[in-house]
């Protein structure tokens, strides 16, 4: 028969593992929402990319009807040029059309800067759209592994609270009431192993009469709360 050292030793051991399955089972969905943020992120991206493609194609289409509306008056005032009844007139006339002539200039450069940002804002926008395209990819692939482990981490986690069920019911029954609402509240802390007469957990030293008394296979809780047991290396010594 295991001596209650050896008993709590496998209990802790169990314990511990069952604490890493449980973890990763947990860390699975975190990692999928990472993921899920990630992507929504890149959504985000892509529709500001998108209102900025289209606020600088509304800006191009908005100085090129303001050029061709120029252009209109333009004509219209060449028109009149020609049946001009006066020299002052025609002075006025030649001179509004020098000013929308110099006008048309400064909107032909703003139009070819309008459109060399939308040619940059269509770049913009494809590359978003790849970068969404790449964190759905991913998603994807996090939650097809999650899926794929999911299954066996469970069988494991089923395994060890089995081993651990079996294993507490070796522990004697007055001490049960303080272990579970340890084991409640600390989970695979609940117990610590005591080395070179020192607590692992609290790391508060043991008195020698302690000591006499973990060997003796009595079980103690330490000050910090934790059922003690001495490793094999301890209780060979």
């Amino acid at each position: 028969m295991a001596s209650p050292s050896q008993t709590l030793a496998s209990l802790h051991q169990l314990q511990l593992r069952l604490k890493e399955v449980q973890d990763e089972i947990a860390r699975g969905p975190r990692h999928v929402q990472v993921r899920r943020t990630q992507v929504q992120k890149r959504e985000a991206e892509l529709g500001e990319s998108r209102d900025r493609l289209k606020q600088q194609k509304v800006l191009a289409d908005q100085k090129n009807l303001q050029l061709k509306t120029n252009e209109a008056k333009i004509a219209d005032l060449r028109t009149k040029l020609n049946v001009a009844a006066s020299n002052r007139e025609y002075e006025i006339i030649t001179g509004q059309i020098a000013a929308d002539t110099m006008a048309n200039s400064v909107l032909e450069d703003e139009i070819l800067e309008a459109l060399t940002k939308v040619d940059q804002f269509q770049i913009e926008m494809k590359q978003a759209e790849e970068k969404v395209k790449q964190a759905e990819d991913e998603l994807k692939q996090i939650i097809a592994q999650v899926e794929a482990k999911e299954p066996g981490l469970k069988e494991q986690e089923t395994s060890l609270k089995a081993s651990v069920a079996k294993v507490e019911m070796d522990l004697p029954s007055d001490i049960m009431p303080q272990y579970r609402r340890t084991a409640q509240a600390l989970g695979a802390d609940a117990l610590a192993a005591v080395e070179n007469k020192v607590c692992t957990s609290c790391y508060v030293q043991l008195t020698s009469q302690r000591m006499v008394e973990l060997r003796s296979g009595k079980l103690i809780f330490c000050t910090c709360g934790r059922l003690m047991y001495l490793p094999k290396s301890e209780t060979e010594n």
